[in-house]
């Protein structure tokens, strides 16, 4: 297999890390072993202020409360309510219930749709639990995918302000209001996403929960992923392919089309771990974890309670903080459950990293990752919208979104976050335009074939 070198992929940004913390897994696992059973002190409609912020330190990672607590900050407590999946997710679930195995390997055999696992059976520190969670989090609600019209991916620094970089011009100067606070814009990225989901689909009963009842393009197929870039000029046309296979052994395939290049390249599982185009993010860090989980292996951890912003009041998400790294937004107490993935292979840039999952929604909502030195690295922040609020259909008609029909019930995108700890270095990726994609054959085919890759540009 071909691997694409990372002078020619990667040349704008660093991907090796620089040991700068002391914070290791070990105090990781400490803050939550101390915090599990904390009771909150605030109530909905509180606003918490810098002066009031240990009211929060327990239900916010320790890691990431750097970012989140700082003098002017403001956190809106709201309850988020119901946020269940959809009445087919649940029926499936329900219909299905217990039929779903795990091998000695921990693969899952015997799925249909639905929530494959129950996690209310879950023991904390079981491997099995691990592999259980992992595959809720794998098969979890997305409805028939995700569509996002215009992704930035921007680099911050720590420090500095970036009211002059040309973004905050750009379009009669929209962004400013999105872009607040400090830190200093060095690059940024901007292009569509695309995923399709083909199988386990649970509003499609009458097709074997699949799209195109299995058939064609859609054959053995779970998802296919399309990640372009249209922004800036020198990388312009650059795209990425993933097609994840229903066999949960068989590795994916993966194109990436670099115009400099005038190639489609396939790519191997070690690039997906790189940096992509110099940003703190990795193709397999994509939703928190977007790899193949037989790559890995895992344990469930337990639960704890934490604050995020999971129903979020914006259309477009509102950064401030003085690097400009924090959501300024409503945020909800959300029992989560703690996954542990232990890469499966000595090359790989982690070596270990924890994802928080909503327990109603099995969404990451934190992620953080801790280098081969064993020390803190990344952390991941992650901001949702919820399909049946009213911004929502608001965003989908100013981008000019597919419909996205009431009843829904898909926890979207907002944005996603990844701060580089040991460089002082963050990634935002804000997500505008989002719906769901048109998934008539004809219409994935022209996105998602690996022949129509070179057209990006």
């Amino acid at each position: 297999m071909f691997r694409i070198s990372t002078l020619a992929l990667f040349a704008m940004g660093v991907i090796t890390s620089m040991s700068a913390s002391a914070f290791d897994a070990e105090d990781h696992l400490a803050w939550i072993k101390a915090n599990q059973t904390a009771q909150p002190q605030f109530v909905e409609g509180d606003v918490i202020t810098y002066d009031k912020a240990d009211l929060i330190r327990p239900f916010i990672p320790e890691e990431q409360q750097d970012d989140l607590i700082f003098p002017g900050m403001e956190m809106a407590i709201k309850d988020a309510g119901d946020l269940s999946p959809a009445e087919a997710f649940q029926t499936a679930t329900k219909k299905y219930y217990g039929t779903a195995t795990l091998a000695d390997n921990g693969a899952i055999g015997n799925y249909q749709a639905g929530m494959p696992f129950d996690p209310e059976n879950y023991t904390a520190g079981s491997k099995d639990d691990g592999w259980k969670q992992v595959w809720n989090w794998t098969f979890r609600w997305n409805n028939d995918g995700l569509k996002i019209n215009d992704v930035h991916w921007v680099w911050v620094r720590k420090g500095g302000d970036h009211a002059k970089h040309e973004v905050m011009s750009t379009s009669g100067g929209k962004y400013s209001e999105y872009y607040t606070g400090g830190g200093t814009f060095e690059r940024v990225l901007a292009g569509p996403y695309q995923r399709v989901i083909m199988s386990h689909r649970a509003d499609l009963p009458e097709s074997d929960y699949r799209m195109n009842n299995g058939k064609g393009f859609a054959k053995n197929t779970n998802f296919r992923e399309y990640t372009g870039f249209t922004s800036p000029f020198d990388i312009a046309g650059t795209a990425f392919l993933i097609l994840r296979y229903d066999d949960v052994m068989k590795a994916d395939d993966s194109w990436a089309y670099i115009p400099s290049l005038r190639r489609v390249r396939r790519i191997s599982v070690e690039v997906k771990s790189d940096s992509l185009l110099g940003t703190d993010h990795t193709l397999e860090d994509f939703y928190g974890f977007n790899g193949r989980p037989m790559e890995h292996t895992w344990e469930y951890v337990g639960t704890a309670n934490l604050l995020a912003v999971i129903r979020s009041k914006h259309t477009d998400t509102v950064f401030y903080g003085p690097n400009g790294w924090a959501p300024k937004d409503d945020w909800a107490l959300r029992k989560v459950d703690i996954l542990r993935m232990y890469p499966g292979r000595a090359n790989h840039p982690y070596s270990t990293k924890f994802i928080y999952m909503d327990r109603q929604s099995t969404e990451a909502l934190y992620a953080n990752a801790f280098d081969k030195a064993g020390e803190l690295w990344k952390i991941w922040q992650i901001q949702k919208s919820w399909t049946e609020d009213p911004q929502y259909a608001a965003q989908r008609e100013k981008f000019k979104g597919d419909v996205t029909n009431p009843g829904t019930r898909v926890l979207s995108f907002q944005s996603i976050n990844v701060i580089d700890k040991q460089n002082n270095r963050g990634t935002l990726v804000p997500c505008r335009g989002v719906s769901y994609p048109d998934t008539t054959i004809k219409k994935v085919k022209r996105t998602h074939d690996v022949n129509y890759l070179t057209e990006g540009r």
